[in-house]
């Protein structure tokens, strides 16, 4: 990849759920997003069934939550905060405690121009 940084997104596309999917980046599809005022990217796929975390919402707190189970990851270390909840719940501390330790990639990038940029 070149010194070059890659547009992803305006933060006015966000919607409500403050999170995208950023397809076609050098690093593969991305969660792209805004928490407490700042941008994040982060690897797409949630640790428990794959699902498409740029599907999901960031939460009051800040994290990244899965739109399928509700597991919840910190957006800065890519660690997984909650396991799944709902029908999953009494197996979400297993499945965090499993999985927990296989951390989102994440990625760097910065606000420029009201827009998210991969640098």
């Amino acid at each position: 990849m070149s010194n070059e940084a890659i547009r992803l997104v305006a933060v006015d596309e966000l919607g409500d759920s403050q999170v995208t999917v950023i397809e076609d980046t050098p690093h593969g599809t991305l969660a792209v997003g805004v928490s407490e005022g700042e941008p994040f990217a982060v690897s797409n796929t949630c640790r428990h069934l794959f699902a498409s975390l740029g599907k999901g919402c960031v939460t009051e707190g800040g994290g990244l939550e899965c739109p399928k189970h509700k597991a919840l990851y910190d957006v800065k270390t890519g660690r997984m905060l909650r396991g799944p909840q709902g029908a999953f719940k009494p197996i979400a501390g297993p499945v965090k405690a499993t999985l927990g330790s296989r951390r989102l990639k994440t990625y760097d990038v910065e606000l420029r121009d009201g827009a998210i940029w991969l640098t």
